[in-house]
Parts: structure tokens; C-alpha cells; sequence
């Protein structure tokens, strides 16, 4: 039995950040070395074509998806830093 009480507690609770595999790539492109599609692949389970359809995603969602090459020539895909002006709004 559910009272008024509980739900109104229930409400005011913070909600726990669910770890789902798009928040594990956005991490790893977050990361300062950015990361290459061997790491994101493996990190999600993914295949490759599915990790780029999701970087072009985080593109159309407004986020700059920078991919440059490595001194090894391993290209590394990288997020840039998100203005706190831009978090809030």
C-alpha cells in the first residue's frame, strides 16, 4: 500500500544515471586522447558501421565529432568540450 507520502518522496529522489553504451562511447570520445573505432567497437560490442551511424548522430544532435590521424595513421575520433552556456540552455 502506497501512501501520498511515499509517492511525493519517491518524486523528489534524484534520478540514477542509467550506463547505457552511448554514454560509454561519449566517454571515451570525451577522453583527452579521443579514441579510435577499435576501442569503441570493443567498448560496446558494436560493429563499425554502427559506431560511425553513431558519431554521425552526435553530429546531427549539434556535437563536433573531430577525427584526425595518429602518428601510427589509426584514425582517433574525439568530442569537443561542450560550452557551460550550451549545457544549461
Amino acid at each position: 500500500m502506497t501512501t501520498t507520502a511515499n509517492k511525493k518522496t519517491a518524486a523528489k529522489r534524484p534520478m540514477a544515471t542509467k550506463a547505457t553504451k552511448a554514454s560509454a562511447v561519449k566517454e571515451l570520445l570525451e577522453r583527452e586522447d579521443g579514441a579510435d573505432l577499435e576501442a569503441i567497437c570493443k567498448a560496446t560490442g558494436w560493429q563499425s558501421h554502427s559506431c560511425r551511424a553513431f558519431m554521425t548522430g552526435l553530429r546531427k544532435k549539434g556535437r563536433e565529432v573531430v577525427r584526425y590521424k595518429n602518428d601510427k595513421g589509426t584514425s582517433i575520433y574525439k568530442l569537443t568540450p561542450v560550452e557551460a552556456e550550451e549545457k544549461q540552455g
